[in-house]
């Protein structure tokens, strides 16, 4: 009996929760967050193609006479923030619209924005030549005119999204309020049908939000295929600074082992030659001989120890990364403390990777910062899940540089390789501050 009960009561228990699923849009933030991007859209959008018509119109034709020119900068910048708007705004609906990749290369190297296709410094140097070569390279850039384009369809489709996603309220709003309360009209029925359909109104508006901002992402967003291709060039500029950093890591042990090693084991060889001619006519000069020779021996070991140190220790896998990273500062000529919070097990190539930038740093700091004391700490970065995060610090003189070649450079690329981040804070008279994040799971960082 209480089995039969129970059932009895689940429809209406299960019909009750089925109207309440179907209604709650209708009093729900998200749907009136919609609505009011539709409507913004549909005012913003006439706004928008009346200031990018306009400024088209002004600037095209006074470039034929040179006089615009001097115009172009501040146009295409008025172009790309007025576009700019539009991708911000597709955040009302819970979706980010990246810029599109690419820009116009700076005559001093850098890339700038893609609205802005000169740089002050550029100006100032009277880099005339390559600022109008970025002026032409932005005019005939497909993202501007694919900017234009859409600022003339989104003239037209933000109106028509916005009455698709109204039309539904409209319809049961006429309805209801116009119900001449006649229960054996058709009138109410159609009354009945319009409550029904009440739900699926604000449903609608919400689709018709995500069809807008669809729209606005296919023409303003990243292109799959640039995207791509920066990832390629990306790629390719990593592979030739690593080979680059290979390279100069050659050269550095083969210059190490001539100039050190190879002249130690040459003087050994004479000594004990040395002392095989007089180990029967002099036996007291000839242990003196083999005592130099052994000292020789000791020193071409530790010429050896120091060749070989940034490539992969034994220390680092018998007793991981603290004990490696001390073994690097153990015979500075500074105090460097080392302080290593990370109490998870790194996989080895993370490991090898922080030794080395480790031990590249510490060398920097010896050879060249004139510092008085320094610190190496490895943590958990606080930014990046699954990242360490390496600082070391030195209060020397500073002006450290990411020049090619330099072995701040390699170890930059060794960073990137593995896609992680390198920054480096060094003004002049110190002190300097080099942080690199490297990921050490399936996240990865990304450049700033």
């Amino acid at each position: 009996m209480t089995v039969e009960l129970e059932e009895a009561r689940w429809p209406f228990s299960s019909a009750r929760g089925a109207i309440d699923w179907w209604y709650r849009p209708v009093v729900e933030a998200r749907t009136w967050v919609a609505f009011g991007y539709l409507t913004v859209g549909a005012v913003w959008g006439p706004l928008m193609f009346v200031v990018v018509i306009t400024v088209l119109v002004i600037m095209l034709p006074l470039i034929l006479i040179v006089v615009g020119l001097v115009l172009v900068g501040p146009a295409l910048a008025l172009i790309a923030a007025v576009v700019g708007v539009e991708r911000q705004r597709a955040s009302w609906v819970g979706s980010s619209i990246p810029p599109r990749r690419g820009g116009v290369a700076m005559s001093d190297g850098a890339v700038g924005d893609p609205g802005i296709p000169f740089s002050s410094s550029a100006r100032a140097a009277g880099s005339n030549r390559s600022w109008l070569r970025g002026v032409t390279s932005r005019l005939g850039d497909s993202q501007l005119w694919r900017e234009v384009a859409f600022c003339a369809a989104f003239l037209v489709a933000a109106p028509v999204l916005l009455a698709i996603g109204i039309i539904p309220w409209v319809v049961v709003a006429r309805v209801i309020l116009g119900y001449s309360l006649d229960p054996g009209s058709l009138e109410f029925i159609g009354l009945l049908v319009a409550v029904a359909l009440a739900g699926a109104a604000p449903r609608i508006m919400i689709l018709v939000a995500d069809v807008e901002r669809s729209f606005v992402a296919w023409f303003l967003g990243p292109a799959e295929s640039a995207e791509l291709q920066e990832r390629v060039d990306q790629l390719s500029a990593q592979r030739e600074q690593i080979l680059e950093a290979v390279a100069s890591e050659r050269r550095r042990i083969e210059r190490n082992l001539h100039d050190g090693v190879q002249q130690q084991l040459v003087a050994l060889g004479i000594d004990i030659g040395r002392a095989a001619a007089r180990i029967e006519s002099d036996p007291d000069g000839a242990r003196v001989l083999l005592d130099d020779a052994r000292e020789k021996v000791r020193g071409s070991i530790g010429e050896l120890r120091v060749i070989g140190r940034g490539l992969h220790p034994a220390v680092l896998e018998d007793r991981g990364l603290d004990a490696a990273l001390s073994s690097v500062v153990a015979n500075s000529s500074i105090p460097i403390s080392v302080e290593v919070t990370v109490d998870r097990p790194l996989p080895d190539d993370a490991a090898a990777t922080a030794y080395y930038v480790v031990n590249e740093a510490v060398a920097n700091i010896l050879k060249h910062a004139k510092a008085r004391v320094g610190s190496v700490r490895v943590d958990d970065d606080p930014v990046v899940a699954d990242a360490i995060r390496i600082t070391v610090h030195d209060d020397g003189r500073g002006g450290a540089e990411l020049r090619g070649g330099s072995g701040l450079s390699g170890t930059r690329a060794r960073i990137e390789a593995v896609d992680g981040r390198f920054t480096i804070d060094s003004p002049i008279g110190g002190p300097t501050s080099l942080v690199a994040v490297i990921p050490i799971g399936d996240s990865s960082v990304a450049s700033p």
